[in-house]
């Protein structure tokens, strides 16, 4: 089943001067069309300008399409009547997670959500529980989040949206203001959010390693789709990534670099593991 369908999507950000004439019209989606399954992992790339955070804000209605349309879960984002419900099936997670933490005590922030849109309170609390403990925050549902590190920060984040039950969550460049713990800290969570409970991610990143486990990868350049593929077919093409403004894994820069050279190496590898499988057993035969 398809969980988003965006058809001949474009978006258009218009500058007004005093007066609220338009001074200029720049086009930030162009023409994009895909569609998403429900319960992937997919991973949306583009260097900054590329479109890839304007395509999140449509996917639950923050932004409404110039022209074409996006429906989420059969809905469109377009239908005013419909738009609670495209948010309780599409939640949103932003970089800053101090944007979206709003509660003085960690169990009052997560529980925000599922009270807004009319939760019984019995039922809040067990949603509170749940959401915590998935992201493995519940030792700590009675602190102020102030005392949070970013990735805990973010991890409740993640624990407000989960507690309103969305199919699919998405996560518009949520490490980038975090330290590599923290991103492995978020990376790790919402893989195992996918994995467990089978919740739809769509990740924004411009983190090459965050990307590598995903189902699908979509690289974005000039409000366009560019490339649509494997973890493993995208980063085959290295040369192409690079023209799109984009780096590569180091361990896939890394082997691209030694095939050049004459080392038999096959295209996409993305771990320093698939990587020793195939140097090891060249090293030892060239030591014989």
């Amino acid at each position: 089943m398809k969980i988003i369908q965006a058809a001949k999507l474009v978006f258009d950000y218009i500058r007004r001067d005093e007066e609220e004439k338009i001074e200029g019209v720049t086009r930030a989606i162009d023409g994009l069309s895909l569609e998403i399954e429900e319960g992937s992992f997919v991973a949306v790339l583009g260097h900054n300008g590329s479109g890839k955070s304007t395509f999140a804000k449509h996917l639950n209605g923050i932004l409404l399409p110039t022209e074409g349309e996006v429906l989420v879960a059969g809905m469109n984002t377009a239908d005013e009547d419909k738009l609670w419900d495209i948010r309780k099936n599409a939640g949103m997670v932003f970089q800053n997670p101090d944007n979206q933490i709003i509660g003085n005590v960690v169990e009052e922030d997560v529980g925000f959500g599922p009270e807004n849109i009319g939760v019984p309170t019995e039922q809040i609390w067990k949603r509170v529980n749940d959401a915590l403990e998935k992201v493995g925050m519940t030792a700590y549902r009675l602190q102020s989040p102030n005392k949070l590190s970013g990735g805990q920060k973010q991890r409740v984040a993640i624990a407000g949206v989960m507690a309103m039950r969305p199919k699919c969550i998405i996560l518009d460049e949520p490490t980038a203001m975090l330290d590599p713990n923290g991103r492995r800290e978020v990376i790790q969570t919402v893989h195992e959010l996918n994995r467990q409970e089978g919740i739809t991610v769509i990740l924004i990143t411009h983190y090459m390693e965050e990307v590598i486990d995903a189902d699908r990868v979509i690289v974005m350049d000039d409000g366009k789709v560019v490339m649509d593929g494997t973890p493993k077919e995208v980063f085959s093409r290295v040369e192409e990534l690079k023209s799109y403004r984009l780096d590569v894994p180091q361990v896939t820069e890394l082997a691209y670099e030694l095939k050049k050279e004459g080392v038999n190496l096959p295209d996409g590898i993305l771990t320093k593991e698939e990587f020793l499988e195939h140097m090891i057993p060249m090293l030892k035969e060239a030591v014989r």
